[in-house]
């Protein structure tokens, strides 16, 4: 069935449970990890979870609607939680190691919707981002059709003393997946996201799905690769593979009824080690301290305590090497486990 309809966005709405509160004016944490640059090194990177109004679209497997809050999200606010999160981090980064480098801020929604960050806003939030090499927020794709969108991207991009990079929620090229997905977007509308962004000297990020509602399990993996590669190709500097999970309503609903089922942990890992071998393998790989970058492969690893396939005896050395793999994007043994490997078979 095409879930691309407002019909769609009201069913998959009807299986969500009540919306958590959010005070408007309070931030949602931070973390601060580790992420390979693309040139050789690795970079301390600090995430802040802001909070804002909802995003515009009903895509059928997103729960960051449960991070938000109803309405517009108020002027002023994205800039005091910034300026908040600012000194939680001074407080309380205790690392002597190398500096924070790289900032990303995620409003679960979209980061050039006015309704959702209010454009008079951006000028402040440039400023609290000077001193980071590297600004990464989230917008979905099919926004960028818009020419006051477009404006205010660049706008931004160049007040930022450091580099802007978009990422937006590719998930899969799969045609059977696509139409489950109630994304809003056509394939040519993300690569008409990448053209635009590219020509501007701004770098993406892409989210890819392993496993989404429509994917048969058999052929999931090969997909995700697929989409990885086909994102590369479109000018993604990153790709960041997220095992879809339950949690928001209708793919629970999906789950129950036997027509999904989440991704086990030896699927992410043939995945991995997929992605792993080609940009390796790649030839773009330049000195450090150049321009020249060559694509990076991610795995999130944010909710590893949900992934079935694993047992007690080998879960942390399966995450240990996965986190390995993200910081240094190179082949490393593979762990095995007789009775969780049987299982998945």
């Amino acid at each position: 069935m095409d879930l691309n309809s407002p019909i769609a966005s009201r069913r998959i709405r009807s299986y969500r449970e009540k919306k958590p509160f959010r005070e408007p004016s309070m931030h949602q944490g931070y973390v601060i990890d580790l992420e390979p640059d693309g040139r050789g090194d690795i970079v301390r990177t600090a995430t802040y979870f802001l909070t804002g109004s909802e995003c515009r679209f009903t895509c059928a497997m997103c729960d960051l609607w449960k991070y938000t809050v109803d309405g517009e999200t108020p002027s002023g606010s994205i800039p005091l939680q910034i300026q908040s999160l600012h000194k939680f981090v001074t407080q309380n980064d205790n690392s002597d190691e190398h500096s924070i480098r790289w900032l990303k801020l995620y409003n679960a929604s979209n980061f050039f919707d006015h309704k959702n960050i209010p454009w008079e806003d951006l000028e402040s939030i440039a400023t609290l981002c000077d001193g980071y090499e590297r600004i990464i927020v989230e917008n979905h794709a099919a926004l960028f059709a818009s020419e006051r969108v477009r404006e205010q991207v660049l706008m931004f991009a160049d007040r930022l003393e450091g580099q802007l990079e978009i990422a937006m929620g590719l998930e899969t090229i799969e045609p059977a997946a696509m139409n489950q997905l109630n994304k809003g977007m056509s394939i040519e509308q993300f690569q008409a996201a990448c053209a635009f962004l590219s020509s501007h000297g701004i770098s993406i990020r892409a989210f890819v799905l392993l496993q989404p509602p429509g994917s048969e399990p058999a052929q999931s993996t090969d997909w995700c690769v697929r989409t990885c590669e086909a994102a590369w190709n479109w000018g993604v500097t990153c790709c960041s593979v997220i095992p879809t999970r339950s949690g928001n309503g209708f793919v629970d609903q999906l789950h129950s009824s036997g027509q999904w089922f989440p991704p086990n942990v030896q699927q992410l890992e043939w995945t991995m080690d997929r992605l792993v071998e080609r940009v390796s393998d790649t030839s773009a790989m330049a000195p450090s301290g150049t321009d020249r970058k060559r694509p990076i492969a991610l795995v999130d690893l944010w909710d590893w305590s949900r992934i079935s396939g694993v047992c007690d005896r080998c879960r942390t050395a399966r995450y240990d090497r996965l986190h390995q793999m993200n910081l240094q994007q190179l082949p490393r043994p593979k762990w095995t486990c007789d009775p969780c490997d049987r299982e998945s078979d």
